[in-house]
């Protein structure tokens, strides 16, 4: 049957797990970090934003291929997710799998893989398994995931490709979706047929050094896309994993999706694997101490410096409430045209109350994260009272934070808003009336990601010491349940998986 008459039903459900953040993701929770789309929405353009299942509808509309959409739910960054939010969108996906499996030619889920309920640690797993359960082995299943999926062996037997992003910060969603549908409609047109070998590395490493423009994740990359040329191979997939999951058997993992070649698949695998263990220390972070970068930011002559909190980062699963760098701002009374973002509803509220161009003294931080930040006291006047909804620009996704309110001290604007805001681009600092490229300092809460936006204009960038839920510092970090041994955690772990000095297992999920 050629492309003109399959039918393939598209779903998905993305959220990343942050072990070290309080809370449950409940349903409730979700729907205000995130966005559900259901039936056509998930391929219309509310979100403005050319995402993964914009990318499968558009190759669908090119192939003559029909979609039967069921729901995406894009739900950023948090804690757990609570089992009863996570149950009916799985059963949507699943009803839509059972009612239509008769006329089906392939499953296409768009995901993200670093996702955890209270009860099940390998959600992306469950949902590609319970699929597979329904469709048989020989229907083809295809699906997408962040560079940051905790990969695992399970989603590797379940699936016949898992494509993931080749960027971060993440700006290749789109290219994703082209990737992963195109290889579907081949394999549903018998032209290949595509299995996964699958490797994973017992090590992690925290988000800052996995730029793929700067440091070490270039040349792994790179090698990627070298073995990516091999014959036989379709697709070749490092994911470095969400390094705050304190799941079992967490690390890095690669995914080589070949045509009916497992063997060759597992060879790919094993030796990617190898090449990014043998360059794990260059994958550790090095941070400047608050003060210190401070000054560094206000000797400079060129403007401005960002100073990237990333232990608080709010994508990846800080509640942005971290406040060391604004408590040092506030030692030294300087007119330093700074510009930050800091949670905290009660301080908004208070904001509200008291109206623009009020004078207030307010205990800013630390109200949701107490275990690492207490309150500092910020006195300045009201200039900005905001309601939260806007726009993200990195992924342009709609975003609600319910309140902003900016209150000024001197040359320091501090954005205070009600829900945690993303930072990985201006547009809370624009949604606030605040222009960052106009200051001498700019705070931005993430690992890594900020930089596709910032990059271009900031003079210099200074990831800062700081304590949070995405501490770079992993062995600093509570971790209960990951299994060792695992590097950094065992420095002297001398193989990158067990047996690895002798030949490695071979086949659809081998390598787990």
């Amino acid at each position: 049957m050629g492309s003109g008459g399959h039918r393939v039903l598209v779903g998905g459900f993305s959220h990343e797990l942050n072990s070290f953040v309080p809370g449950l993701s409940t349903a409730e929770v979700l729907a205000r970090a995130g966005a559900t789309v259901i039936g056509d929405e998930m391929f219309g353009t509310a979100s403005g934003e050319a995402l993964e299942r914009h990318a499968v509808a558009d190759v669908a509309r090119e192939a003559g291929v029909t979609l039967i959409p069921t729901i995406h739910m894009f739900g950023r960054v948090g804690p757990v997710i609570a089992d009863d939010a996570y149950g009916p969108i799985r059963a949507r996906i699943l009803a839509g799998v059972r009612e239509h499996r008769d006329e089906l030619s392939g499953v296409m889920l768009c995901l993200h893989g670093a996702m955890a309920t209270q009860s099940i640690d390998d959600t992306e797993g469950d949902i590609l398994g319970a699929v597979r359960e329904i469709v048989g082995p020989d229907l083809p299943v295809v699906a997408t995931f962040d560079m940051h999926a905790h990969g695992t062996a399970a989603m590797a037997r379940a699936a016949n490709a898992l494509v993931g992003y080749r960027t971060c910060p993440h700006t290749d969603y789109y290219q994703t979706g082209q990737r992963a549908m195109r290889l579907l409609v081949r394999a549903m047109d018998g032209d290949i047929r595509p299995v996964v070998s699958f490797r994973k590395v017992r090590m992690t490493a925290s988000s800052e050094h996995h730029d793929t423009n700067h440091g070490p994740m270039v040349e792994v990359e790179a090698e990627a896309r070298r073995l990516e040329g091999e014959p036989g191979v379709l697709d070749v997939a490092v994911f470095a994993t969400q390094p705050w999951m304190d799941v079992p058997d967490i690390g890095w993992s690669v995914a080589v999706t070949t045509d009916g070649a497992p063997a060759i698949g597992q060879a790919v695998a094993d030796a990617l694997g190898r090449f990014i263990w043998e360059r794990r220390e260059r994958f550790r972070v090095v941070k400047t101490p608050v003060r210190e970068a401070l000054a560094a930011a206000r000797a400079s002559t060129a403007f401005p410096v960002v100073l990237a909190d990333s232990a608080d980062t709010t994508t990846g699963g800080g509640n942005g409430d971290g406040n060391l760098l604004l408590k040092e701002l506030l030692l030294d009374e300087r007119d330093d045209s700074a510009v930050l973002v800091l949670t905290d509803p009660g301080a908004v509220d208070r904001c509200f109350e008291a109206g623009v161009g009020a004078d207030v003294t307010l205990q800013v931080g630390g109200s949701l994260t107490p275990q690492y930040f207490s309150p500092v006291t910020l006195s300045g006047s009201v200039i900005t009272l905001a309601d939260g909804r806007y726009q993200t620009e990195l992924p342009i996704t709609p975003t609600d934070v319910r309140r902003i309110a900016v209150v000024e001290r001197g040359g320091l604007r501090v954005v205070l808003t009600a829900e945690k805001a993303p930072q990985l681009d201006e547009s809370i600092y624009h949604r606030a009336g605040v222009w960052p490229r106009h200051a001498r300092i700019i705070q931005v809460k993430s690992a890594g990601g900020f930089r596709a936006a910032y990059d271009p204009f900031a003079a210099a960038i200074i990831y800062i010491d700081t304590i949070g839920p995405a501490d770079s510092d992993l062995t600093r970090l509570p971790f209960q349940r990951i299994t060792r041994p695992l590097w950094p955690f065992d420095p002297d772990l001398d193989e990158p998986w067990e047996a690895a000095g002798g030949p490695g297992p071979a086949g659809p999920g081998a390598g787990a």
